[in-house]
């Protein structure tokens, strides 16, 4: 089940029948043993956990999960003067956008929680000395501009050397409670953006969402993008360590964001109809559909960008087991700067028996190098890496062959590409006068009996198949009682002969 189900779309997808009483029970019991598992730290008196630990494992989340979208001109990062850099003349720095002020640090409705702390970006530029001049810019609603606050966020912009806005999406905009109807942020945010831009040159946009957001239709406003999500608690000096410098950027897109909504394979689909959703992608979803099928994205799955550079080389894939392997790279920080890569690890299926995406993330592990440095890194694949859930067999399956092993920095930033052959998992289906002839072939013991009848057409004792493209086409995707109707009666004495033999064989 995903774990975006809200509470309505539970009681939906039971009744809809896309959870079963079994797998609901199994989420009422993980949510006791999650009880169960705090009962003891809740029963120690007067227990006290430490407030400033607790904020800065907050902090280093915060951090690693801000992804750089765009960085023209290395725009970033900015240059706040002697606290980061005590040899260059500080920027003069604008800071335009309520969500700078007025965090948007967490997701609503049922989501909200109480932080033991709330640090603003605002608030961390003034523990830091940092200076800056601050227009809000806008309110964090979804009523219509205010002219006002367009008018001395523009003057604000021009005085500046770079300027910082933050914007994204007010809470009224996404909740779990409802489906958002358009990727796009508030017209009034872009239109400032392009007033701001009009301005002044230098923009750098921090954005506050909890899922993707349009970027193409505004981004040439912009030389730098941050996409910093909901942060957290400790989302303004995780932002100030980013965008000073402290630390460079590491995280990398869950999820694509395409160029329009309608790119998007769910659109087919939703809103649905009659109060009911098909969810008809089936394992087409985000980059799974675009890769396959070539669309054209803004910024793909996993992308991220750094402030420091990095190769990847000396890639291998070993079999370890029958349906097993472990993969191994190099990765080398090729820049002056200390800094964070992840290793991302795609499997690429081989000629399957059902429809299955182009490639999908198996594995993947971020590696922190200092300037220079180099590092080999290993990903194991376990079976399931490999495994799709068959309908025929009701589990996951393997099927035997070669796949291909893909190692890169994002699904469409490939380093290399490596091959590993595996077993199968040996899994088969009974055969009946109901299967084709292409799954009598396919089978072990069928495409022994298809052997034979070829040699017994040969030698006489059954009709020969005739041996044709046309009709090979035809033999493949019927079933063998249905050879009759092609052969008369000797494709019946065939199919007889078949289930004869694999009885015999099977038994």
């Amino acid at each position: 089940m995903p774990p975006s189900y809200t509470d309505d779309q539970i009681v939906y997808a039971v009744r809809d029948g896309r959870i079963t009483p079994a797998q609901l029970d199994r989420m009422a019991q993980g949510m006791i043993d999650l009880v169960n598992k705090t009962r003891a730290a809740m029963s120690v008196d007067n227990y006290r956990f430490d407030v400033d630990a607790h904020d800065e494992v907050a902090h280093q989340a915060a951090i690693e999960s801000i992804v750089m979208l765009k960085n023209d001109d290395a725009i970033l990062p900015l240059n706040a003067g002697p606290v980061a850099n005590p040899s260059a003349m500080p920027q003069k720095i604008a800071v335009i956008g309520e969500f700078a002020r007025t965090p948007r640090y967490q997701g609503g409705g049922s989501s909200h929680i109480t932080p033991t702390k709330m640090t603003s970006f605002l608030d961390t530029l003034a523990e830091r000395g940092i200076k800056a001049d601050f227009a809000p810019g806008f309110t964090l609603d979804l009523e219509p501009a205010d002219p006002a606050l367009e008018s001395e966020a523009v003057e604000t912009a021009k005085n500046a050397d770079v300027v910082l806005m933050f914007l994204g999406l007010p809470e009224a905009a996404e909740s779990e409670g409802f489906d958002r109807d358009t990727l796009d942020m508030p017209a009034k945010q872009i239109a400032l953006l392009e007033q701001v831009a009009a301005a002044n040159q230098n923009v750098v946009v921090v954005l506050s969402n909890g899922s993707v957001v349009s970027v193409a239709p505004w981004a040439k406003n912009a030389k730098g993008i941050l996409e910093s999500w909901l942060l957290g608690q400790s989302g303004g000096p995780a932002l100030a360590d980013v965008i000073f410098g402290q630390v460079s950027p590491s995280g990398k897109l869950a999820q694509s964001i395409p160029l329009d909504i309608n790119d998007d394979p769910s659109m087919t689909n939703w809103p649905g109809e009659e109060g009911h959703v098909d969810y008809g992608e089936g394992v087409f979803v985000g980059y799974r559909y675009y890769d396959t099928y070539g669309k054209a994205v803004d910024y793909p799955f996993g992308y991220g960008l750094s402030y420091a550079t990095f190769e990847i080389a000396d890639v291998t894939a070993a079999k370890t087991g029958a349906n097993t392997a472990t993969v191994t790279a190099t990765v080398t920080n090729t820049s002056d700067v200390d800094a964070a890569e992840t290793v991302q690890v795609y499997v690429v299926p081989g000629k399957a028996d059902v429809a299955r995406p182009k490639h999908e993330l198996k594995g993947f592990t971020k590696v922190f190098l200092k300037a220079g440095e180099s590092k080999t890194v290993t990903i194991d694949l376990d079976e399931r890496a490999f495994a799709y859930w068959s309908e025929k067999y009701n589990d996951w399956h393997v099927e035997a062959g070669e796949y291909a092993i893909e190692v890169g920095v994002s699904s469409r930033d490939i380093a290399d590409t490596v091959a590993v052959a595996l077993d199968g998992d040996g899994k088969t289906q009974p055969l009946t006068e109901w299967s084709t002839y292409g799954e009598w072939e396919a089978d072990p013991f069928g495409a022994k009996i298809v052997a034979a009848v070829a040699a017994a057409g040969e030698a006489g004792e059954l009709p020969k198949l005739p041996d044709n493209a046309m009709m090979r086409m035809f033999l493949n995707s019927m079933p063998i009682n249905s050879l009759p109707t092609l052969l008369g009666e000797g494709g019946k004495k065939i199919a007889q002969f078949m289930v004869d033999e694999y009885a015999k064989l099977s038994k």
